[in-house]
């Protein structure tokens, strides 16, 4: 399950799933359903109409670009042993382990996603928090991805750069389809 899309980062999410053979269920508004669907979404939730933790059930993971109470009603849909990925959620105790946060940073990260524990532990699934960080083999992966047309970057509006302000005025509305650009030149 992939929250969010249509926009930026679940339109590449979408296709990326696909390439990898994963049945797809996502969340957008009625605006983004054919959208998604061409990307290969296999199943579409309307948020607007629909609550997704009332209509899916014993997923494998979700991956969640929203957070907040939508990540929380994440749980729901989860099947037991199943997975939480957030890139929009909180860094967690085990994210601040990992990644060598030291004592204070990780233990500020237990006590901010006590909820998150709590529920990973009443629904039996891990929720992680998503860093980016640079991989060239990955990288090396999606490029072969992109070049071999399996997916496709989907770019909704070229702001020039002057106008970077209007660009993060939509980005903030909700309403990109895709990538915003900013052209430089």
């Amino acid at each position: 399950m992939i929250q969010a899309g249509s926009g930026g980062v679940g339109t590449f999410a979408i296709q990326l799933a696909k390439a990898m053979g994963i049945y797809v269920a996502t969340t957008t508004s009625e605006a983004g359903a054919k959208l998604v669907k061409s990307l290969g979404a296999d199943q579409i939730i309307n948020y607007r109409t629909e609550q997704f933790d009332k209509v899916l059930q014993n997923y494998d993971g979700v991956f969640d670009t929203i957070g907040g109470e939508t990540l929380e009603k994440a749980f729901k849909t989860v099947k037991q042993g199943g997975q939480i990925v957030s890139v929009s959620g909180l860094p967690n105790a085990r994210f601040g382990e990992e990644y060598g946060s030291g004592f204070i940073k990780t233990n500020l990260f237990r006590f901010i996603t006590r909820k998150l524990t709590k529920l990973e532990m009443k629904c039996n699934v891990k929720y992680s928090f998503l860093f980016m960080k640079p991989s060239g083999r990955q990288l090396g992966i999606i490029s072969e991805l992109i070049e071999s047309g399996k997916i496709k970057p989907v770019i909704d509006l070229i702001f020039p750069f002057v106008e970077a302000q209007k660009a993060m005025e939509y980005s903030e509305s909700g309403r990109a389809k895709g990538k915003i650009i900013l052209k430089i030149k």
